[in-house]
C-alpha cells in the first residue's frame, strides 16, 4: 500500500493506493475516521458489520471501534481522521 498523509491542525487525510488482495488488519484507535473510496472495491468490517464499498461510497468508523479492510480490486481511497493521528505521522517519518 502507498500512503500519503496530509495533516492540518485538527483534521488529517491520508491518500491510500492499495492493490487487489491487500489487507488492513483488524485494529482500533481513539480517532474518528471516515473512508471515501474513489476507485476500486473495498470490503470493510466495522465492529461486527461487513460492507462492500465502491467508487464514491463512504464509511464512518467511530473512535475505539475495531475495523479492517480487504481490497477486492486495486483501490484508491482517502482516510479522514479527527483529531490528527500523530502516531501515524511519526511512523511515516521514521520509515
Amino acid at each position: 500500500m502507498t500512503l500519503r498523509p496530509f495533516a492540518g491542525q485538527e483534521l488529517m487525510a491520508v491518500r491510500v493506493e492499495a492493490p487487489k488482495g491487500a489487507v488492513a488488519p483488524a485494529h482500533s484507535h481513539p480517532h474518528e475516521q471516515m473512508t471515501l473510496v474513489l476507485s476500486g472495491r473495498v470490503r470493510f468490517r466495522v465492529g461486527d458489520e461487513w460492507q462492500e464499498l465502491g467508487p464514491m461510497d463512504i464509511v464512518h468508523i467511530p473512535g475505539g471501534i475495531e475495523h479492517e479492510a480487504i481490497m477486492e480490486e486495486d483501490s484508491l481511497f482517502f482516510d479522514l481522521f479527527h483529531p490528527v493521528r500523530t502516531d501515524f505521522l511519526e511512523r511515516q517519518e521514521a520509515a
